[in-house]
């Protein structure tokens, strides 16, 4: 890790650190926020992803078996990671154990550094 991290780039997003991409967000969000089921409009607004990139992302992401495609009320379609295939368990690994670095050194930090998580700066008081 980088001794000042850019509060700007340095998200609780994991994948996103390594390819910088929405693909790699919209699968870091879902990861994250595993035990929910997400319309992409949710998708789109909570994990700071346009809506277009959204709607093209979540077909592939479903057609790879990575994402869940559920029917909520007829047309309605929401989106949960698929926690039974193996590739999603090792990147929620990566990402869950990449989360529990990031807290360990800003807990070791203290107060000199600034978390971010979600796109919020909170201080380490």
């Amino acid at each position: 890790m980088e001794d000042n991290p850019n509060p700007d780039f340095i998200k609780n997003r994991p994948l996103e650190r390594i390819f910088r991409n929405n693909i790699s967000r919209i699968i870091d969000f879902l990861i994250i926020n595993q035990q929910f089921k997400f319309t992409s409009k949710e998708i789109s607004n909570l994990s700071d992803t346009p809506l277009r990139s959204v709607q093209r992302i979540l077909p592939q992401l479903v057609k790879n078996k990575i994402v869940i495609e559920n029917k909520y009320k007829g047309k309605i379609k929401n989106y949960e990671i698929n926690l039974n295939f193996r590739l999603v368990e090792i990147l929620s690994l990566y990402s869950i154990e990449t989360i529990n670095i990031f807290v360990d050194e800003a807990i070791e930090k203290g107060k000199e550094h600034t978390l971010v998580i979600n796109g919020k700066m909170l201080d380490n008081q």
